[in-house]
């Protein structure tokens, strides 16, 4: 997605599994805090890996958050970083929370999966930015610009995402899991049903994503 966003058909198979992958992470009471698609990788059979659990930390004891700068930026590895009022994590992904240093939760992932699937989407980020701090103000201040969303994406998906990156977390989705089901109903056929009007749903027959992806690199 550096070049270019994906198929609507590829992003939700891709989102699914790693909306998998953080859930199987918040059941083990771990939140990762800084999901970024940097850090998924899609290996050729197409199983989705979600890599670099440096940031994370164990549930229910202070986090804060981490200063990072845009998509690729490094992020903190010091001791002190679990301390309370610290930015840890990738500034164009953080929550509103991590990016004001308060405490997190497994919302804060919530919010940055939000981020990837709009990027897979729309092949830009929600919140962007020349600087660090541009960004940090996006996130905090502006909302996604919607209209980048391709025609084709449903209603369905179009609430997740807007349910993922709810600036108050109150509001946000509470659960990795319920996005993962979402996701599970999009791929069943319900998403297309649910795309706005005007939009046909693409023939039924068609090779899985990674097949074709493979193809076009032989």
């Amino acid at each position: 997605i550096a070049s270019r966003s994906l198929a609507l058909d590829d992003t939700i198979a891709i989102a699914r599994q790693i909306a998998e992958a953080l859930e199987a992470a918040h059941e083990a009471g771990i939140v990762h805090r800084d999901l970024k698609p940097a850090n998924v990788k899609v290996r050729p059979d197409g199983t989705v890996k979600v890599l670099d659990f440096g940031l994370a930390k164990a549930m229910g004891t202070a986090e804060g958050a981490p200063g990072g700068s845009l998509a690729n930026s490094p992020t903190l590895t010091t001791p002190a970083m679990t301390e309370a009022g610290m930015i840890l994590g990738t500034a164009a992904y953080m929550s509103p929370e991590q990016a004001r240093g308060r405490l997190v939760d497994r919302r804060a992932d919530i919010w940055a999966f939000g981020c990837v699937l709009y990027e897979m989407l729309t092949g830009a980020g929600p919140f962007p930015g020349e600087t660090v701090a541009d960004s940090i103000g996006a996130i905090l201040h502006r909302e996604p610009d919607w209209s980048r969303l391709p025609p084709t994406t449903g209603t369905r998906v179009r609430e997740l995402l807007r349910g993922c990156m709810a600036k108050d977390r109150r509001n946000r989705l509470h659960d990795i899991a319920d996005a993962r089901i979402e996701l599970e109903r999009a791929i069943a056929g319900d998403e297309l049903a649910g795309a706005p009007s005007g939009v046909t749903q693409a023939p039924a027959a068609r090779s899985p994503w990674w097949a074709r992806a493979a193809a076009a690199r032989a």
